[in-house]
């Protein structure tokens, strides 16, 4: 492994263009952070980010954040779900779904506050994982007001599946929103053998 400590790579990762990003990262933390605990540093790398105004420089230094291995990296990019950007999202979503060692609560817990656009980024991330004990927190979600919240609350159940999915899907498959209705059919399609006409 090489760098300090707080900036380990993952075993295995290539190190083409890596290293270059890395050092980058490291760049953006100042050194009173660096011996700090988890949350500060956490904090010390969103605010680094925040004020990062070339698209293609931030993309590359999240990238590079993911191929490090550090206890605060899963609290980063949890964060990063309420990025405007929707590319930022996804790269999140996809880096957190690949991720399996951090606790679903704190995705749990993001689905809590705003804006709108974080929510239905954990809501893709929860319809990743698969579990079932998500069922609950996304029921809270299904009377949003938000329609691509209640969009991504039906797909995420159409992920995960199951007697209570099904349920709450028959629900949103009663929502005024088209948008919203058209998607928790298409997932009731998927897990039922009745169709909706």
């Amino acid at each position: 492994m090489t760098g300090p400590k707080y900036l380990r790579r993952e075993q295995g990762q290539p190190q083409a263009g890596i290293d270059e990003s890395l050092r980058e990262v490291e760049g953006i933390l100042p050194p009173e952070v660096q011996a700090a605990d988890a949350q500060a540093v956490t904090n010390a790398v969103l605010r680094k980010l925040d004020i990062i105004r070339d698209r293609g420089k931030k993309t590359r230094m999240i990238r590079a954040l993911g191929h490090l291995d550090a206890a605060w990296i899963p609290s980063v990019f949890l964060e990063l779900l309420g990025d405007p950007v929707e590319e930022v999202r996804d790269m999140a979503v996809r880096e957190l779904a690949r991720r399996g060692e951090w606790p679903s609560s704190a995705v749990y817990e993001r689905l809590n506050r705003p804006p709108w656009y974080a929510k239905s980024a954990a809501l893709r991330l929860l319809a990743e994982r698969k579990e079932k004990e998500a069922i609950p927190h996304i029921r809270r979600l299904i009377d949003d007001p938000n329609v691509d919240v209640k969009r991504s609350a039906a797909l995420a159940l159409g992920a995960i599946g199951g007697q209570e999915a099904r349920a709450l899907l028959v629900l949103l498959a009663r929502d005024k929103s088209s948008y919203v209705r058209t998607a928790a059919e298409q997932m009731l399609d998927r897990l039922c053998d009745f169709k909706f006409s």
